[in-house]
């Protein structure tokens, strides 16, 4: 009775062993499944940080010695964009989109008004190139 007890255990054993080590339908083994590690490395195309919007016709862009904000907007095409620029800075900033020909250059303390008209979709960057800013930069994003 002892080695009955004794085999029913051993064979438990080595059917448990094959079901959680054994091959498993598409042939790789059960023990490499375990969910991996999440990695601590921050992705080089996360989006800028700060505070996002989504608007229709308008939007304030504050330039500020900490970065702009927003640095992340989202509008619709189809209709003009009016964006007031605003240096809310203790030093000169500047306001530069490529892809539409603006270049805007504030002291601290003021401000001034640019119009896209009939903008393109797509994603256009935003950034300062005054000096000290290096690295100050947003998204200005169009979509349907």
């Amino acid at each position: 009775m002892k080695h009955r007890v004794l085999l029913l255990v051993a064979v438990a054993i080595i059917v448990s062993w094959g079901i959680v080590s054994g091959p498993m339908h598409d042939g790789r083994s059960a023990m490499i499944l375990a969910t991996p590690v999440a990695s601590p490395k921050v992705s080089s195309a996360a989006t800028p940080v700060g505070r996002s919007v989504s608007v229709a016709n308008s939007v304030t862009i504050n330039l500020g010695d900490a970065g702009f904000d927003p640095v992340y907007i989202e509008s619709t095409n189809g209709h003009d964009l009016t964006i007031t620029l605003v240096n809310t800075g203790t030093r000169q900033h500047s306001f530069r989109i490529d892809r539409y020909d603006i270049n805007v250059s504030l002291n601290p303390g003021k401000q001034e008004t640019v119009v896209i008209h009939s903008p393109s979709l797509g994603d256009f960057p935003y950034y300062s190139d005054a000096p000290g800013d290096e690295g100050m930069k947003g998204m200005l994003v169009f979509y349907i």
